[in-house]
């Protein structure tokens, strides 16, 4: 928007003009695993007549992890963006130590039904869709773990922005517990990095730190501290809010239209193939593991 010249320094968190709506997500699938996360959504204004910023906030202990019920809460979250008059940005962030998201919440997907399975599937490729087709800019703000589900969140932004840290990762990291990696997902990652890049990461399942993130392209600014991080995040969509409108959103859905075309095309194809690969003997015996392997890295903590 022409006439954002005079910038007010600005932190989500310190403004007075703030609307919260936290978001619970409700029990609606008994069939599934239900954790009763919860997610908020924060605007704030650019300015007199100059529209609002948006936040997403994931505050789902232990690690931010999906099943159908926060699946849904994230889409409320979404919807109310969507609404919302004169956005022009959303960050999505984390206030869980350590994760940004863990992803699927693995036993949900143990002896899971096909059609709970075609469900949740299905509402979280909705939900990435959503996202990447936002007529405004969106930033992933990282500090901690982007793994599996929680990485395909971050990549359906706009820019991925990253906190280093030894024991902070980021990856699709399926194959490395036993699920194979649907079509969609490896060329969203082949397009940020590269084909011989993915052929590396994803057939091994690597999930990498933020500074090998940045190297390959998955990572776009890589900070010391999480408020470097969000300074930069507040800095971008800012920038970007200055841009005229119509200009920016119907080149960013001209740049998107071939990959959404494809995923639209694919979408139901998808979805079979994938539940075959999903209840394949040898995928849930890889399930069943990875989980007795976390339940007891988890007993050997207490």
């Amino acid at each position: 928007m022409i006439g954002l010249s005079a910038r007010v320094p600005m932190a989500f968190g310190s403004m007075s003009a703030v609307t919260i709506r936290r978001m619970t997500a409700a029990a609606t699938n008994p069939g599934f695993i239900i954790d009763k996360p919860e997610f908020y959504v924060t605007f704030k204004e650019l300015g007199p007549k100059a529209g609002c910023l948006a936040k997403i906030t994931m505050n789902s202990p232990k690690a931010n992890t999906f099943t159908y019920a926060s699946l849904q809460a994230l889409g409320d979250c979404l919807a109310e963006v969507e609404a919302q008059k004169g956005v022009r940005g959303l960050v999505l962030d984390s206030t869980v130590d350590g994760f940004f998201s863990g992803g699927f919440n693995l036993p949900i997907f143990q002896k899971i039904s096909q059609e709970d399975f075609m469900q949740l599937w299905s509402l979280g490729k909705h939900i990435f869709r959503r996202i990447y087709s936002l007529p405004v800019p969106s930033v992933a703000a990282i500090d901690g773990h982007a793994l599996g589900l929680g990485c395909v969140m971050a990549m359906a932004c706009q820019q991925r922005y990253m906190v280093i840290g030894a024991k902070k990762l980021i990856g699709l990291n399926e194959v490395a517990v036993g699920m194979p990696l649907p079509e969609w997902l490896a060329v969203r990652f082949r397009d940020l990095t590269s084909m011989r890049t993915a052929e590396d990461l994803l057939a091994s399942g690597t999930a990498i730190t933020a500074p090998r993130a940045h190297q390959i392209g998955l990572i776009d600014e890589v900070f010391t501290s999480k408020d470097e991080m969000n300074a930069a995040a507040m800095d971008f969509l800012w920038e970007r809010a200055a841009i005229p409108y119509y200009a920016q959103s119907e080149t960013l859905k001209n740049l998107r239209r071939g990959f959404l075309d494809y995923f639209d095309a694919e979408f139901e194809r998808d979805n079979a193939q994938f539940w075959i690969a999903m209840s394949h003997p040898s995928t849930q015996q890889c399930i069943d593991r990875a989980i007795a392997q976390l339940a007891a890295k988890s007993k050997a903590k207490k």
